[in-house]
């Protein structure tokens, strides 16, 4: 509920045109920030939404609280013990804590806590009007968007996104009286830059849409995107063309951000341009243009395409002709560069590639062909031995289109064209496939490599890049990854998880160390380890993804991180075994073996039945020699479900021994052989885990 007198507040900062990709952080982090500061100044409200456009970023605030609440402070000083001396005099600690809270020693409390009485004040701290809180936060909050590049203009005094044209904040019907970027704060927006350019007078967030859609500016970014979509099937309809236009969900959202008021045109180019490649030609539309290719009914592409516009002129015809000249132009460069790449066959280029320079502390392209290839060998060897030509033969022209004339102008290109020429030079589909899946996956959630040979490419071709800047110090810190090392990280692991490999990380990243050699400034095993560390970084998080505790992450990774398949396997087994009842109990019939073990310390010892006394302890020894037998086929198989249910059934025979077997006997040998016989019971839990990474434990 608001409280009486409850108060609204407009917010928008009118910029020129902001970067489309810009717009999605900016905007949650105005939310976050706003919402997280009113919290720390105690200042509710009821709700909040956020607006953004080309132009602008707006926030709206309804219920907020006319008044920030009183509130009772309480300052703990010196403990008592301390404050004064033994005939009651106050010490210089108590003097010293009352003066720095500017009251008399008379005004100063003792208070009992926890650790004993402590001197203390008692503030009544009045609360602030709503207003003036805001007029403190909103201008920081602005000028700390998180925006990849800024600008200064006019004198460089003010740095911002783009400049600044003006700022509406109205708080209860009244101008709040800020500033930012050299301009003070009024009730006045602006609508659309040419259908609507004048001054739009904006009171309250429960007007800020309606009066700027009635200026042509939808503010509401899924009320913009659905007009984009609209106005794309109205312009192939208008058409009476059986066409359907290729909405690519990215560059609907980009071209969204683009417009405040869409409007969509179909422009035609020429046939002959369909005879380049489709995604040559769909590249230069969505990339360059913003514009959205178009098939036929039979799924072909068609020589038409959309425009979206942010205003309506007079003749459209003349803006369609505009973007077919600009797009044409476009695709007659592309048809150029095509005709002449296709004149030297891709294995003519590889030496080209040494001109052309992956990293000055890596060396060129054709060093690291030679890298990848070597790698790639490595790894065909254990994951595809029948394809290891095959895998050779597209890893010495993996990167050959980097030199093509069509990558260079489309560089997103880079593998599709490959593709492209080693089938028009008479490769092998699965050359040229695995030629374009090297770069699989792209994206987070993006398609992984279809192929054996692609997917062995790709990992090969990631963990050069990822070993390689480990080794010359260039992993990511904090935010920053120019070379989206964890992206690469994470579609190794998922390509490992995808193709149900089991390979060791520890392996490969070995061998990929090796091979960078010399290149490395840093000792080859501190590098390994840097390395491992990151992949588990990432194997850790995808683990949790999938619905695993972070208890039984950290239990697995702890013993399993370089196996991804196994300890992805081991985790869910262990997560769907904790949901079980029973489970708590088991769990302390672990713990006590895990902690025996810690007491003694490990012993290893040839078992026999004739060593024990016992019925338990011959029992156990019977049970877990049976288990270690089995084991190894499980884990082989990755059946750790049932290899875990076998080692939950260790739990009645571990009980009897406990109940019936003095473990710390004062016979040391006999101590010793039951401390052995611990410890292999304890092997093998940690076939699945560390359950002492457990909290349960």
């Amino acid at each position: 509920m608001s409280a009486p007198g409850a108060l609204d507040l407009i917010l928008e900062l009118g910029v020129e045109e902001i970067p489309a990709s810009y717009f999605g952080p900016a905007m949650k982090y105005l939310e976050d920030r706003l919402t997280k500061e009113l919290g720390s100044q105690r200042l509710p409200f009821s709700g909040m939404e956020v607006w953004g456009g080309p132009r602008r970023l707006a926030l709206g605030l309804t219920g907020i609280d006319p008044m920030q609440p009183d509130v009772e402070e309480e300052i703990i000083g010196p403990p008592l013990s301390s404050a004064f001396d033994s005939v009651g005099n106050p010490t210089k600690a108590a003097q010293g804590f009352a003066k720095g809270q500017g009251v008399p020693i008379s005004g100063i409390l003792t208070l009992n806590t926890p650790k004993g009485p402590y001197l203390a004040v008692r503030r009544h701290i009045a609360g602030k009007p709503a207003g003036a809180i805001l007029a403190q936060i909103l201008p920081g909050i602005l000028q700390s968007l998180p925006f990849p590049k800024v600008m200064r203009w006019g004198s460089g005094e003010y740095s911002f996104v783009r400049p600044v044209h003006w700022l509406l904040c109205v708080l209860g019907g009244e101008v709040l009286p800020i500033s930012f970027a050299g301009i003070k704060a009024g009730k006045v927006s602006h609508g659309h830059r040419f259908l609507s350019p004048g001054a739009v007078i904006i009171a309250s967030p429960s007007e800020y849409k309606g009066r700027l859609a009635e200026s042509h500016v939808l503010v509401d970014f899924q009320e913009r995107r659905e007009a984009v979509l609209s106005e794309i099937q109205k312009a192939i309809r208008d058409s009476n063309t059986d066409l359907t236009p290729l909405l690519e969900p990215e560059l609907v959202d980009e071209v969204a951000n683009l417009v405040e008021e869409p409007v969509a045109i179909l422009g035609r180019f020429d046939t002959q341009f369909l005879d380049l490649p489709r995604q040559v030609s769909a590249t230069a539309m969505q990339e360059h243009q913003r514009y959205f290719p178009v098939e036929d009914n039979l799924g072909r592409q068609a020589p038409y395409f959309v425009a979206v516009n942010n205003t309506r002129a007079r003749d459209m015809d003349v803006v369609r002709k505009g973007h077919e000249r600009v797009l044409r132009a476009r695709l007659e460069d592309a048809r150029f560069y095509y005709v002449e790449d296709k004149k030297i066959p891709l294995s003519d280029r590889l030496e080209d590639l040494r001109d052309v320079v992956f990293h000055h502390d890596l060396g060129s392209y054709r060093d690291k062909v030679e890298r990848v290839a070597e790698l790639a060998q490595e790894l065909a060897a254990e994951l595809a031995p029948e394809l290891r030509d095959t895998i050779r033969k597209a890893s010495m022209l993996m990167k050959s289109d980097l030199t093509t004339g069509v990558v260079k102008e489309f560089p997103s290109l880079q593998g599709v064209m490959g593709r492209e020429y080693a089938l028009s030079e008479g490769e092998s589909q699965e050359v040229a496939d695995a030629i374009r899946e090297q770069y699989l996956p792209v994206r987070a959630g993006g398609d992984l490599p279809a192929t054996l040979p692609g997917a062995v490419l790709s990992v090969a071709d990631k963990l050069d890049t990822i070993c390689g800047c480990v080794a010359v110090n260039l992993q990511p810190s904090g935010s920053a990854d120019p070379l989206a090392l964890r992206r690469q990280a994470l579609g190794i692991i998922l390509i490992a998880l995808d193709r149900k490999w089991g390979f060791s990380l520890e392996t490969y990243v070995g061998k990929a160390l090796r091979i960078l050699g010399p290149l490395c400034k840093r000792p080859e095993r501190e590098a390994l380890l840097e390395t491992l560390r990151f992949f588990e970084a990432r194997l850790k998080s995808h683990i949790l993804s999938q619905g695993i505790s972070p208890d039984g992450a950290e239990a697995v990774l702890t013993l399993y991180a370089n196996y991804p398949l196994s300890s992805l396997q081991r985790a869910m087994a262990l997560e769907n075994l904790k949901k079980r009842e029973g489970f708590r109990d088991l769990a302390q019939t672990f713990k006590r073996v895990v902690n025996i073990i810690k007491k003694f310390g490990e012993k290893e010892a040839p078992l026999k039945e004739s060593d024990f006394k016992l019925d338990a302890e011959k029992a156990l020894l019977k049970d877990i020699t049976k288990l270690e037998e089995d084991a190894q086929g499980y884990v082989r198989s990755g059946s750790f479900p049932e290899l875990l249910d076998k080692i939950a059934a260790l739990k009645a025979p571990v009980d009897k021994f406990f109940e019936d077997v003095l473990v710390d006997d004062p016979d040391p040998e006999l101590k010793n052989t039951r401390i052995a016989l611990l410890t292999r019971t304890s092997r093998l839990f940690e076939l699945i885990a560390d359950f002492s990474k457990v909290s349960s434990l």
